[in-house]
């Protein structure tokens, strides 16, 4: 994936940008309702989490992250590796 942004991309708020619309592009593939859930709590769209539910809701979006990042940085065997 990497290939579809330089590397220097990632220091800009552009590159961010589209990197982070990709990253919300691929969550609503996986998980159209965790994705819904993160742009309500990004928009402020929902009452705020407690600390066990936001919590909760993190842990839930890590798997997913990880893999976006590992896609990214084409190190998804090493991840793979690591997490058995």
């Amino acid at each position: 994936m990497m290939n579809e942004f330089s590397y220097s991309e990632l220091f800009t708020a552009a590159g961010l940008l589209r990197l982070d619309a990709d990253f919300l592009r691929q969550l609503s593939t996986q998980d159209g309702g965790l994705a819904t859930s993160l742009r309500a709590y990004r928009d402020g769209k929902q009452q705020p989490l407690s600390g066990q539910a936001q919590s909760e809701f993190l842990l839930c979006l890590a798997p997913h992250l990880e893999r976006f990042i590992a896609r990214l940085f084409c190190v998804e065997p090493e991840v793979a590796e690591l997490q058995a």
